[in-house]
């Protein structure tokens, strides 16, 4: 990740709700100048483009929600791997403009942009894949039966997004509730097909 100027920062700061609120095309770059306390000619002197500023905005979502994760996992409690992270996606979507516009870009990516998106949002399931993985060490579980439990905790997450993007706080619940007992019964016998 690139470093910022402190002004930067809070441009970046302030674009990110921006982004997350009204996405690429909506977002004006003359509105989050005025934001910043800029005029939009000052915003340049900064960011090239607002494919620039988007792409520094993009890096900083996928650092906080990866800062997110691995805290997440790190200060889970013992149970069911994931339950941390997965259980805490609504809150954490209605709080945090990163989570947002992480969400948003990849299910919407401005078509120039695709690639590096895509790129960083991979990067983020990831490392998600891997966390949840080393969170089933000490269960006598063989690696291809790892591998499916982390396609379908992946699987979860993507669902519970869905949810969280297209129908809100309440659908999410429902979805969470069962795909999550259902992941539950999964994980108790591991040896059951």
């Amino acid at each position: 990740m690139r470093t910022l100027s402190p002004s930067a920062e809070k441009i970046c700061a302030i674009a990110v709700e921006q982004f997350a609120a009204s996405g690429y095309d909506a977002a004006s770059l003359n509105d989050i100048a005025v934001a910043a306390g800029l005029r939009k000619p000052s915003l340049y002197a900064h960011f090239s483009s607002k494919d620039d500023l988007f792409e520094a905005v993009f890096e900083r979502a996928v650092a906080a929600e990866r800062l997110y994760v691995e805290q997440c996992f790190a200060q889970a409690p013992a149970g069911v791997p994931g339950a941390c992270y997965s259980h805490s996606l609504g809150e954490r979507y209605q709080g945090s403009a990163h989570l947002r516009f992480l969400l948003r870009s990849a299910f919407f990516p401005p078509a120039p942009l695709r690639p590096m998106i895509s790129a960083g949002f991979e990067g983020y399931l990831a490392r998600l894949g891997a966390l949840f993985n080393q969170a089933l060490d000490g269960r006598s579980i063989d690696s291809a039966r790892r591998d499916l439990y982390v396609d379908a905790y992946l699987g979860i997450v993507d669902s519970l997004s869905v949810e969280l993007i297209y129908a809100g706080n309440e659908a999410y619940t429902r979805r969470l509730q069962a795909l999550w007992w259902m992941f539950e019964q999964a994980l108790a016998d591991p040896q059951n097909p």
